[in-house]
C-alpha cells in the first residue's frame, strides 16, 4: 500500500492518494478524513478491477482514496497512513 503526494500546479494546491487491497479499510479513511473536517467534496474513493496482462499474468485490483487536502495535506496523509498500516 502506498500513499503519493502531488502538487497541483493550476491551484498551487497538494492532492494525497493512498491505495488499499481492502475496502472496509478505505472506507475508514474516508470516516476518519471526514471526522477530522474534510469535506466529502474533497475526499474521492474510486476502485479498480484487475486485469490480465498479455503475459498471462493477473495483476489485481485497489481501491484509492484521494483527498484534495491543500494546506491539510500533512493531516491527510497522517490519517491515510495510520489507515494503510
Amino acid at each position: 500500500m502506498t500513499i503519493e503526494r502531488q502538487h497541483i500546479q493550476a491551484t498551487q494546491g497538494e492532492k494525497v492518494r493512498a491505495q488499499f487491497s481492502e475496502l472496509a479499510k478505505a472506507q475508514a479513511a474516508v470516516e476518519e478524513l471526514e471526522a477530522s473536517g474534510f469535506n466529502a467534496d474533497q475526499i474521492t474513493l474510486t476502485t479498480v478491477g484487475g486485469h490480465t496482462e498479455p503475459n498471462g499474468r493477473f495483476v489485481p485490483g485497489g481501491i484509492s482514496v484521494v483527498v484534495m487536502a491543500d494546506e491539510r495535506a500533512d493531516d491527510a496523509e497522517r490519517i491515510l497512513s495510520a489507515a494503510v498500516a
